[in-house]
């Protein structure tokens, strides 16, 4: 039996099996419009975009293509993926440029590093879950940077 409050009587079992009902609801609801994220081509834009601008920002003097993706690439069991790459110039020698580069795509849209620099390998790959790509930010010689990246392996559909 409930408790009394003033003379009201207030049954719990009533109240429990209300917030019991809600719980299904949201649970249910939560399950049947879960975020399936970007689709492939959603995905390959966001690389391209992410890509450009990051290379725009660290001062590339020239910029050249060197993967123009803009195609699906199978993987995995019936899925596909999307790549872009391209190779920039500076007239400046830094070497904190990659750490500059990945620096931006940190603060700019919130990559985190997934394969680190490491001496003696001028490269770091990052990652941003969300939006389900990868980039490889990597100085092969004193005044040139490659960015290159790809999406994650993406069910067709």
């Amino acid at each position: 039996m409930g408790r009394a409050f003033g003379t009201e009587t207030i049954s719990m079992v009533g109240v429990w099996r209300w917030v019991a009902a809600l719980g299904v609801v949201a649970v249910v609801g939560g399950c049947s419009t879960g975020d399936r994220g970007p689709t492939v081509e959603q995905a390959g834009r966001t690389l391209q975009e992410h890509i450009t601008e990051l290379m725009e920002s660290v001062g590339a003097e020239e910029l050249v293509v060197t993967d123009p993706g803009g195609r699906d690439v199978a993987c995995g069991v019936d899925g596909v993926k999307r790549t872009y790459g391209v190779r920039s110039t500076f007239n400046r020698f830094d070497d904190n440029l990659i750490a500059e580069m990945a620096g931006r795509l940190g603060t700019m849209w919130g990559y985190e590093v997934h394969d680190p620099y490491k001496p003696g390998r001028p490269k770091t790959t990052l990652r941003l879950v969300s939006s389900r790509t990868s980039i490889t930010v990597e100085t092969p010689s004193d005044h040139e940077a490659v960015a290159s990246g790809e999406t994650d392996c993406i069910p067709r559909g």
